[in-house]
């Protein structure tokens, strides 16, 4: 899973300014080929893995320069799943997501999405932006996936919160547990190895084994998709791709796919009851308005209202069933609105 680049700008500073991205970028390029943990060629993967399902994942670098996937021709080499990128940081990211979604699907691949984490930004509002693009395009998916391979300047305390907080807000808005997609070096090192999230499934990327470490980090004992590679190459891709394993046959994929809806709101909680008035206090308090005298035929005692059902009233905010107000004010009600 590869960050998208960024657009040149128009007019005369964008040579100069294309030219230094160019060069940024280049420079950046060659420090992840060399520094990164991840980074391995394509080798044989052992032969305990086969019979299980293989398959990729998407994002808008694998439309360069806006070529096309064929989805078909990727299910016809034995691909049977894809996770498509749908969203980063607080909004939507992969112009593509939409189309390979679909085309993945009539492809017949079970299909899942991922959100690239950024850490530095609100972890509430990106599972509500994930969770919207995941519902825009409905139907059967597999769980929603937390793509987190980036600290941002947090702390390990921090993004253990971070992550906290954004697991939970995606399970209650997709009524589906989520998949965390992180790599063993990130884990170790960024995420202090917690074990704090070992009940959701680990999508865990390695490359360069045959199979996956063992013991698997972060109290994990088993692991549910392995990349094992980012320079795949697959038919229906113009360049390299990331390969998957599943840790079980394609029959079994299936049962891991379901809709995404919201799920149940927490019960409201009950208005605490009133405490009791104090005493009133023998003499009247002063009134700003004072009510007008009763007139002949006027009402002069309190009187109680019935509270209608179906008001809307703010969130906890229970409303009482009768309120009792002094005669006057239905006096100066006009009598159309009684």
């Amino acid at each position: 899973m590869t960050p998208a680049g960024q657009p040149a700008r128009r007019a005369l500073l964008p040579r100069l300014l294309v030219a230094l991205a160019s060069a940024a970028a280049l420079a950046l390029g060659l420090l992840v080929v060399v520094i990164s943990p991840r980074a391995d060629a394509v080798i044989p993967l052992s032969p305990v893995f086969d019979g299980l399902a293989r398959g990729v994942d998407s994002s808008s670098w694998q439309h360069p320069h806006g070529a096309p996937v064929d989805w078909h021709a990727a299910a016809a080499s034995g691909q049977s799943f894809a996770f498509i990128k749908a969203t980063e940081g607080t909004g939507p990211a992969n112009r593509y997501y939409e189309a390979d979604v679909e085309q993945a699907r009539a492809s017949g691949m079970a299909v899942g999405s991922y959100h690239k984490a950024r850490p530095a930004m609100d972890p509430a509002v990106q599972a509500r932006a994930f969770a919207t693009r995941l519902q825009s395009v409905g139907g059967a998916q597999l769980p929603p996936v937390l793509d987190i391979e980036t600290d941002e300047g947090k702390n390990p305390e921090e993004l253990i919160e971070w992550t906290h907080v954004f697991l939970t807000e995606l399970q209650h808005l997709t009524g589906r547990t989520p998949i965390i997609y992180t790599y063993r070096f990130f884990w170790i090192d960024r995420m202090a190895n917690t074990t704090r999230f070992s009940e959701y499934p680990l999508w865990l990327a390695e490359y360069g084994v045959p199979e996956p470490t063992l013991p698997v980090i972060g109290g994990w004992s088993e692991w549910l998709f392995w990349q094992n590679s980012e320079t795949g190459e697959v038919p229906g891709f113009s360049g390299p791709v990331d390969l998957n394993v599943f840790a079980g046959t394609r029959e079994e994929l299936g049962a891991w796919t379901g809709p995404v809806t919201p799920g149940e709101a927490p019960a409201p909680q009950p208005a605490p009851e009133p405490a009791p008035a104090p005493e009133a206090a023998p003499a009247p308090a002063p009134v700003l308005d004072p009510a007008p005298a009763p007139v002949a035929g006027g009402r002069a005692e309190p009187v109680t209202i019935v509270v209608p059902e179906g008001l809307p009233a703010p969130d906890g905010v229970r409303l009482p069933e009768t309120v009792t107000v002094p005669a006057h004010m239905l006096d100066q009600i006009p009598p159309e609105f009684r």
